[in-house]
């Protein structure tokens, strides 16, 4: 028993010693060598993902299977319509867009002197968009109807593509960071991490505007009625006649002008007198003195 520890603890004694000799035998850089070899391949992994964030941007062109793409179309319509009971025409605006599932973004009402106008803007799904145009002349007179549609279903589904791609890269970059143990590395990577990260917001971003674009409809509805002034025609005995009485007005005017003036010019000039026979006695008193 004695015999077979000593055995074993010899052995144990030249395998230490070995290990020692091939450390001292190995060259002083190659620690340091294997260590820059993993900091190069640590900083090309980086460069790697880098260059997959950029091949991410451009490889969102390819649309998923058609059968499964849904298109997204955004559609708008301006309306002009004129009524001569504009309230009225724009209550019954109000109760189509809710016949339709639709919702008021925005609505005004103005009034003038000779005019008076409502304004619109309804929100409704794709759906019913042109069950409601073709039900909206029943307000009133349309004058003019303008429809838009433009279509962003590869727009969009390019960058959910892309979106996927950055992802992939964002987790790829972390990674590589939970790797890194030099400060020169992590800070790298983390710079990585953040320009993806703006990417990825960014796209996100424009993902949810062309939803709410493209989840719903929009039509814009003017309402107005505007009374044309009558313009009253007269003869040219009418003219002399009305000129005459014109003249007459203003001769009378002016003297009633005259005869509210004279009691004032009175007063004022007793207020003129009265001043000036105190000046004067001022004085005379002052030379005598």
């Amino acid at each position: 028993m004695k015999k077979l520890l000593f055995i074993i603890i010899l052995l144990l004694i030249i395998a230490g010693c070995k290990e020692s000799f091939d450390m001292d035998l190995a060259p002083k850089g190659s620690l340091s060598k294997k260590r820059a070899e993993r900091g190069t391949a640590l900083e090309g992994d980086v460069a790697t993902a880098g260059y997959d964030a950029e091949y991410a941007s451009g490889s969102g062109e390819m649309l998923a299977d058609a059968t499964r793409i849904e298109e997204k179309i955004v559609r708008t319509a301006y309306v002009t319509i004129r009524s001569p009971k504009v309230n009225e025409a724009y209550d019954r605006a109000l109760l189509l867009a809710k016949k339709y599932d639709g919702m008021i973004v925005n609505s005004s009402t103005s009034k003038w002197e000779e005019s008076e106008e409502a304004l619109i803007e309804i929100k409704i799904p794709p759906k019913h968009f042109m069950a409601l145009l073709n039900e909206i002349k029943t307000i009133g007179d349309i004058e003019s109807k303008s429809i838009s549609e433009e279509d962003v279903t590869e727009e969009y589904y390019d960058i959910q593509a892309r979106l996927k791609n950055k992802r992939k890269v964002r987790e790829r970059l972390f990674d590589l960071l939970r790797k890194a143990y030099k400060v020169k590395e992590i800070l790298e990577v983390e710079r990585e991490i953040e320009r993806v990260g703006e990417e990825i917001e960014r796209l996100e971003g424009r993902v949810r505007y062309l939803d709410s674009k493209t989840d719903y409809a929009r039509i814009h509805i003017t309402i107005y009625n505007r009374t044309i002034p009558i313009i009253e025609t007269i003869g040219i005995k009418e003219g002399f006649i009305r000129a005459f009485q014109i003249a007459i007005k203003f001769f009378f005017g002016i003297i009633w002008f005259i005869i509210i003036l004279i009691p004032l010019f009175i007063i004022i000039a007793i207020i003129w007198i009265i001043i000036a026979l105190l000046v004067r006695r001022k004085r005379r008193r002052r030379k005598v003195q």
